[in-house]
């Protein structure tokens, strides 16, 4: 009794060991299984539905594809089958003595959903089968076998199994029975439940900005708490093009390109939780300080008339001026130059992807 306490206290300790929202199937790791189950021999094996248990190993190079070595013992199965003489004794029909079946398969495993705790899966494989009996003559065969089953992992260590498999012999043994048509071949299918242990794996790989993508892929560390992101974990932006003329060497944004200001102010108004960058920029020609100060000037022009008004809270909005760094058309041509003197809204946030 104190020995069946101690190990219900070490299952609970195992399966309480961590959170089952992060419990999964690991890929590069070693799994071992212990199940009981029954067989189900056919009845041209001659043998009686019985007990058995199960005992695997395997390796999962990644989250989908691994291989296991499994085994199955049932001893003593009741052996009943027609009269007949096998070394040198006659055994009458009925209870001709027992038999101990061993199967080992190793097979391909193949984890069909490994997104939660719920893992089903599908494996297949070769192996072989040992009958050692009482009245007949042993049986030795290859064998194919298929299973289908589930894991379901409680933590990171331990997860329930659950499965049905079948093995079939390939080997036909006639015996020499009053029945011509009796054969030896095991055709054997076994239900199976058990515990499977995970060791090792892939090692853990934070997310320090809590953006939703792992570091090692995370090409923007640092994105603010809340962010939407893209699959690089960078934030997901938003680009505005505002039409805005401005007379030469001035920074002011006069009241007919309003409309084109309050583009980007609905934007904002709609998407509550983002902010903008307001961008400005210049063609190719004339001094490079003079154009970024120039640049910057007018970036400031558009971020107050969006504060001024619309509303638009200050903290929201922030302006840099790139000058003539940054261009996006070809500066040898009027046209080019034209394209290059832009302001630009760039928007990011939390609800910028919807």
């Amino acid at each position: 009794m104190k020995v069946k306490i101690a190990l219900l206290a070490m299952l609970a300790l195992f399966i309480g060991g961590s959170g089952l929202a992060t419990a999964q199937l690991e890929e590069n790791s070693v799994h071992f299984s212990v199940l009981g189950g029954y067989i189900f021999p056919t009845n041209k094996s001659l043998l009686d539905n019985g007990p058995a248990i199960l005992g695997g190993l395997g390796y999962n190079f990644d989250r989908n594809w691994g291989v296991e070595l499994l085994g199955t013992f049932a001893p003593s199965l009741d052996n009943d089958g027609p009269a007949h003489t096998h070394r040198g004794r006659l055994w009458k029909r009925g209870n001709q003595g027992n038999a101990d079946v061993s199967m080992a398969r190793l097979s391909a495993v193949y984890h069909i959903d490994t997104s939660s705790n719920f893992v089903p899966y599908l494996s297949l494989g070769v192996g072989g089968q040992w009958i050692k009996r009482d009245a007949y003559a042993d049986y030795n065969s290859i064998a194919a076998a298929a299973a289908l089953g589930f894991k379901y992992f409680f933590n990171d260590t331990v997860a329930l199994r659950v499965e049905a498999s079948d093995t079939y012999g390939f080997r036909r043994r006639d015996y020499n029975t009053t029945d011509p048509v009796t054969r030896g071949r095991l055709h054997a299918p076994v239900l199976a439940a058990g515990l499977t242990f995970q060791f090792g794996g892939a090692p853990k790989i934070g997310d320090e900005d809590k953006d939703g993508v792992n570091d090692n892929l995370d090409k923007c560390p640092g994105t603010p708490s809340g962010y939407t992101v893209d699959a690089n974990g960078c934030p997901v932006t938003v680009t505005i093009n505002l039409l805005i003329n401005f007379d030469f060497n001035k920074a002011i944004v006069k009241p007919e390109y309003y409309t084109e200001v309050q583009k980007l102010a609905e934007y904002l108004n709609s998407h509550p939780l983002s902010k903008t960058v307001v961008e400005g920029h210049t063609d190719g020609r004339g001094n490079d300080g003079y154009n970024l100060k120039l640049s910057q000037k007018r970036a400031d022009a558009v971020r107050d008339s969006l504060v001024d008004q619309f509303n638009i809270d200050p903290s929201r909005v922030e302006s840099i001026g790139y000058g003539k760094s940054r261009p996006i058309a070809d500066n040898a041509t009027e046209a080019g130059r034209a394209e290059n003197r832009r302001v630009v809204g760039v928007i990011s946030g939390q609800d910028t992807g919807k």
